[in-house]
């Protein structure tokens, strides 16, 4: 039996034991909200033989649209409906230099979200279908507002960019194979979120991957979460465990503090293979201000340290500064990036890639 047979009765069960019970209840009637933002940029990277200059969708956050289906019980409960999909367009993380053209393809993996929730006022909140698995955003947490080009997953950026030998040629090894911020993602999934108690909420989920064709891996995860203003300042904190049917457990987590008045902030970001060795710290530091009455401005300055990835042994380093320009009238982020990437494979003499990166999201 698989994953996700077993735990369709038990759902179905929960959002039969709410609804009727929130059925007596004052209800307003539904609503629908309908959202998605465009996100385009041109990337360049220089692999030490060459650049490649190309007009791409930025996978730091693709372009998407979605649309949340929402049923008020009563009582403080709600039944919502949740859709999200991509749009299908050549994203900054499969451009490899030598077919890098912007083409819409749309594939079943572009479903991000189809999910039905029941959010209870008392008992937390219940999810079924595609959607985030409880580690998704471990890794994140962030105030900078440069996440839009800049964060710890820095394999969205250009993880198809394969590092060339010093000597000339390929290495075999990709960007994606040296960096990896380990953040948990989209699956099919039973999710359960407790209610938040001064500032903190634990997640569990089960689910298998049922989008990727001949891929049927089974995911359980557990997140924490802790989020609290302090006057002066805010913080964040995020931990979680995931534990794949391949053998491989993943724990990671990530800090953000901003202090309001500077709008100076600070996040850090970590995660290791349990039954590997491959690990990561990520520390970015950045300010926030309204220095322009277009909107707010944005800068950070991050830096990446790895280990073990693909070869044991291996090191992984990137520094990236990244520049957000908010256009409130437009509701729009102006973004530009410059960012180095390094691997070591103990073994051989590769060498470093430069990509710059400027674009904008548009949100409606």
């Amino acid at each position: 039996m698989t994953h996700s047979t077993r735990i369709l009765p038990v759902t179905a069960g929960l959002f039969a034991l709410g609804l009727p019970m929130a059925a007596t209840a004052q209800q307003a009637g539904p609503t629908v909200d309908f959202y998605g933002h465009i996100n385009l940029g041109i990337i360049n990277v220089d692999n030490g033989d060459g650049s490649n200059t190309s007009l791409t969708d930025n996978d730091n956050s693709n372009s998407r649209v979605g649309l949340i289906y929402k049923q008020d019980l009563g009582g403080g409960n709600e039944f919502r409906l949740h859709f999200e999909t991509a749009l299908g367009f050549t994203g900054s993380s499969s451009i490899n230099g030598s077919d890098d053209g912007l083409e819409q393809n749309y594939r079943r993996t572009e479903l991000r979200k189809f999910e039905a929730i029941y959010q209870s006022a008392t008992l937390g909140t219940f999810s079924f279908g595609q959607g985030s698995i409880a580690t998704d955003g471990t890794a994140e947490a962030d105030f900078s507002g440069t996440s839009v080009i800049a964060y710890s997953s820095l394999q969205d950026q250009a993880g198809s960019q394969e590092f060339q030998l010093a000597g000339g040629g390929g290495s075999g090894f990709d960007v994606g194979d040296a960096f990896n911020g380990f953040d948990g993602g989209r699956r099919f999934r039973f999710r359960y979120d407790t209610p938040t108690y001064k500032g903190f909420s634990l997640a569990v989920s089960a689910g298998e991957e049922v989008l990727t064709s001949g891929n049927s891996d089974e995911f359980y995860d557990i997140g924490l979460r802790y989020d609290h203003d302090y006057g002066a300042y805010q913080v964040a904190a995020r931990g979680g465990l995931s534990i794949r049917d391949t053998d491989e457990e993943l724990l990671l987590g990530s800090f953000a503090v901003l202090h309001k008045a500077t709008g100076l902030n600070l996040s850090v970001a970590s995660g290791r293979q349990q039954e590997g060795d491959a690990g990561y710290v990520y520390i970015k530091g950045g300010i926030k201000r309204d220095w322009i009455d277009a909107g707010e401005t944005r800068i950070s300055l991050d830096y990446y340290s790895g280990e073990d990835f693909s070869v044991a042994g291996s090191e992984s380093e990137s520094i990236g500064l990244a520049v957000v320009q908010k256009v409130d009238a437009w509701n729009t982020e102006l973004y530009a990036s410059y960012r180095t990437f390094e691997f070591n494979d103990s073994g051989s003499n590769l060498q470093d890639q430069d990509v710059t990166f400027v674009g904008a999201r548009w949100r409606f």
